[in-house]
């Protein structure tokens, strides 16, 4: 039997959930919203971001 320490247990069960580690810088004022998305994305896994709105214009742009 492996012993395993508690951030593995996470990760596994994380996996297990079909999600997947990925490590991302973003820009500081952005942080809180990119965090919202994810969030919104986690609860709503039927659902994927396809626009971003300029935070100049207030314009919608599609994603590529």
């Amino acid at each position: 039997m492996t012993i395993q320490t508690k951030n593995q247990r996470y990760e596994r069960k994380q996996k297990q959930k079909g999600l997947v580690k990925r490590t991302l810088w973003i820009p500081a004022g952005v942080e809180v919203e990119v965090k919202q998305m994810i969030q919104f994305l986690l609860e709503n896994p039927d659902y994927v971001p396809a626009q971003a709105r300029s935070l100049k214009t207030g314009r919608f742009k599609k994603i590529d």
